[in-house]
């Protein structure tokens, strides 16, 4: 305490320190919110030199720069400008994301302030440091989750399955149409949507649609890990305190797809084409040969549609250079998606129905144009479209979804996804069960091997949700194998 009043009551400037506050707070928030998805080395850095290195040369370099411009006149101003204008200015970069003329106002506004309580600067500053250790208490429960959650125990396969021989080797394309709900609850409430016109394209070129299928988990992340994984994570990758996943990304895109590693191992040349960098933000080293988005377009700290990449041009432009069998391609577009994440951004239940029918019938003429190029390049490709997660309409926004108890008809608008397959002449699909994402891609080997004993190697397919309660998100089975809509607590077991 003493040390805070020596400080305080100090005549000098402290010009080091205010640099290194202006930019703690800025660093530490955006850990404690974003660690799931900022976990890797050159992302530190640059934050580091975003945040500690930058500041700090901006301070020392600002006399030289007054004096340029012969502003010495500011420079009782200098150090509570620079303060506060690069704390504003990191919060709204990493952590507001606002666009650039909201970001301008507020910067004029933090100049104006700053220069009026100039002489309180030490006062800010502690505030500043007050703040860093309230977020190091958000923090370090969520670094030490991340420490020591591990995939090794929840991705790993038998020996049997990992190692499967594919008698048959089609080119294989999974469509991801993200948030796509299911066939049999698209033209019932909440969704109320005639959507036979493209259900008829489907069809008539070859497609067949399975009812009743659903994801296993709430979100992009989860549900996806566990497809590639081919296993049940149970949420043990998903912190309880603020429901952030770690390591999903190792699972979708890195070592832990065990997808791509059956496919691996019986020579299949791996490609992932999307337009956004939401798998790709924490630079986890990709399993797949190639990706479209060139890692000098990936933010370091936010995701988002990359400007100027474009699936339909990219797949364009590799398909000439590809050899005739053995392709495996994910592509992966975030439409129709969902309602909006927070109440914050919600337009309302109705107004949320009406955007997200319309991005569904983007999604539509996207998917039938994405289709006539695999169709030129291999007639006989096997074509998976299959979704991540339902639409969520009927809910307000979809973090609703986990802080109250939902009904079976909004369960199932959350968890009921499309899955519609183009089965080349050669392979027999009949017999085979599509319910649920964690059994995908056992169903897809399955039928290109001859490896009868693969039959009984699906889990359940049951689906869970967390709930948040009593300070804490708890995880529920919410729906069982036969499609029906439960609520108990989940076990492992499950």
């Amino acid at each position: 305490m003493s040390r805070i009043k020596e400080f305080l009551n100090s005549t000098k400037d402290y010009p080091k320190i205010s640099a290194f506050a202006s930019g703690l707070y800025p660093f530490l928030h955006y850990y404690s919110s974003n660690l799931s998805i900022a976990d890797s080395f050159s992302q530190l850095l640059f934050l580091v030199l975003l945040c500690f290195i930058l500041p700090q040369i901006i301070f020392a370099i600002s006399p030289s720069v007054l004096k340029f411009l012969r502003l010495q006149f500011l420079e009782k101003f200098r150090l509570s400008v620079l303060n506060i204008g690069i704390f504003i200015s990191l919060l709204i970069i990493l952590i507001f994301h606002l666009n650039k003329w909201i970001s301008l106002v507020i910067a004029i506004l933090c100049v104006c302030v700053s220069m009026l309580i100039y002489n309180h600067l030490k006062k800010v500053i502690i505030i500043q440091f007050i703040l860093a250790i309230t977020s190091c208490f958000v923090l370090m429960p969520s670094l030490y989750f991340a420490v020591n959650q591990d995939n090794d125990t929840w991705t790993k396969l038998s020996n049997e399955l990992i190692s499967v021989k594919l008698d048959k080797t089609p080119n294989i394309f999974v469509i991801q149409p993200d948030g796509y709900v299911n066939i049999s609850e698209i033209n019932l409430p909440p969704y109320n949507f005639d959507n036979s016109t493209f259900y008829g394209w489907l069809s008539e070129n070859g497609f067949i649609n399975y009812p009743n299928f659903r994801s296993n988990y709430y979100s992009t992340l989860t549900s996806n890990a566990s497809m590639f994984a081919m296993k049940h994570h149970y949420y043990s990758n998903t912190n309880r305190s603020n429901l952030k996943t770690f390591n999903a990304l190792e699972a979708i895109v890195g070592k832990d797809n065990n997808t791509l590693k059956i496919l691996k191992n019986n020579n299949y040349k791996t490609h992932l084409i999307t337009d956004n960098t939401y798998f790709l933000i924490n630079r986890t080293p990709l399993v797949y040969d190639y990706c479209n988005v060139p890692l000098n377009k990936v933010s370091y700290y936010d995701t988002g549609n990359v400007k100027g990449v474009d699936i339909i041009s990219d797949f364009e432009s590799i398909i000439d250079t590809l050899s005739k069998n053995k392709n495996f391609f994910f592509i992966e577009k975030t439409l129709p998606s969902h309602v909006m994440y927070s109440k914050r951004l919600s337009k309302g239940i109705s107004q949320e129905r009406i955007e997200y029918l319309d991005r569904l019938e983007l999604a539509n003429e996207w998917i039938k144009r994405l289709f006539e190029k695999i169709k030129k390049f291999d007639e006989e490709a096997f074509v998976v479209i299959v979704a991540d997660h339902g639409g969520y309409v009927g809910l307000e926004y979809t973090l609703e979804a986990v802080n109250r108890k939902l009904n079976p008809t909004e369960i199932k608008s959350a968890f009921s996804s499309m899955l519609s397959i183009k089965w080349p002449q050669k392979i027999n699909s009949k017999g085979l069960k599509f319910k649920s994402n964690v059994n995908l891609f056992r169903n897809v080997f399955y039928s290109l091997t001859e490896n009868k004993n693969l039959e009984k190697k699906t889990l359940e397919d049951t689906s869970f949700i967390p709930y948040f309660e009593n300070g804490n998100y708890s995880f529920y089975k919410c729906i069982d194998k036969d499609y029906n809509i439960i609520f108990k607590p989940a076990t492992p077991k499950d």
